[in-house]
């Protein structure tokens, strides 16, 4: 058995085991170019993979860096061991040999299956749940993509008229520039600039808006968010936040002129570690996912009218430095 990071040489290799082992046709296992984009580093690939002795792949382990070109946090995406694989504890050694990699600060992960949390909790890391958040339309009487059982009693969602910061579009590096990635790097994730313009700026399928919140002429605080559409319907997907928390308020009012005007049924946002008051007064409500009166869909391809909550792991017990979207990793992932 030989386990080490991938090379340029191995992706077609790689990606027949996606197409075999994980998901047939999987956009990881087709997409030669988003292969590259999502994983390429120079000559090397971000996953951790095994061989057996006959040099075929029996185990792979895909990561995202969050901070490109320095030290970083790794989202962990397609982790996954062949099915006549004869050793036991092949997962949990690739995932100790990510660990281990020179550079690499915390491994964590966005989207893991219920299931599995007993055994993350074995290998002693941090398991919990993203909060889920909605700004619903309070023009709508009929939504088709959300399940909402008293549209009628949809509270108007006011802001006084004081504003404190100036929201604009960011349309490529040099505005990012006035944001101060530095400020975060305790966030785990940590992300800096290099990262931000790569993962939404550059993003080869999506099309993300990346707002600022300036104070004067410096961004005090960035926010990612996509249009989701479904039949002739759509939604508003936060996706990403880094920034002052006390932006979202001004956030909020922006997004809600956006939601009205264009005809979005809502705006929504996954996240850990963000204070749920800012939340509360940007016009943003908690949803329980255990209850069905009110119902905001996770899953668009396909489409299930259904609440699913999103589950985490991180090796780390700085709970507090934790600032998760659902940006992170592969959550936000073409199909």
């Amino acid at each position: 058995m030989n386990i080490s990071l991938a090379s340029i040489n191995d992706i077609t290799d790689i990606m027949s085991f996606i197409n075999t082992e994980w998901k047939e046709n999987h956009i990881l296992a087709r997409d030669y170019k988003f292969f590259l984009y999502e994983h390429q580093n120079n000559d090397l690939v971000n996953f951790v993979i095994s061989k057996d002795k006959d040099m075929q792949i029996n185990g792979v382990l895909g990561f995202i860096p969050t901070a490109l070109n320095e030290e970083s946090d790794v989202a962990t995406v397609i982790w996954k061991v062949a099915k006549n694989n004869e050793h036991p504890i092949l997962g949990i050694q690739l995932l100790h040999y990510l660990q281990k990699l020179k550079g690499i600060r915390t491994v964590f992960s966005v989207g893991i299956n219920k299931n599995t949390i007993g055994i993350y909790k074995y290998l002693g890391m941090l398991t919990n749940e993203l909060d889920h958040f909605v700004m619903l339309n309070s023009n709508m009487s009929d939504f088709k993509i959300a399940k909402v059982a008293r549209p009628k009693n949809i509270p108007k969602i006011r802001f006084s008229s004081l504003q404190n910061y100036e929201i604009k579009t960011i349309n490529d590096d040099f505005e990012l520039k006035n944001f101060d990635f530095e400020i975060y790097a305790q966030n785990i994730p940590c992300k800096n600039k290099e990262y931000f313009s790569k993962r939404y700026l550059q993003h080869p399928i999506y099309k993300y808006d990346v707002l600022g919140a300036f104070l004067k002429n410096k961004i005090i605080g960035l926010l990612v968010s996509r249009v989701q559409c479904y039949d002739d319907f759509r939604v508003l997907r936060i996706v990403d936040f880094i920034g002052d928390e006390k932006c979202f308020v001004d956030f909020g009012r922006f997004i809600r002129d956006l939601i009205l005007n264009k005809g979005y049924e809502y705006a929504d946002l996954h996240s850990f570690g963000l204070d749920n008051d800012n939340l509360n007064k940007a016009g943003f409500n908690i949803i329980d996912p255990l209850k069905e009166d009110l119902i905001i869909p996770n899953y668009f391809d396909p489409f299930i009218q259904k609440n699913i909550p999103i589950y985490f792991f991180a090796d780390t017990n700085k709970i507090k430095n934790l600032k998760l979207f659902k940006a992170d990793g592969d959550q936000d992932r073409p199909n």
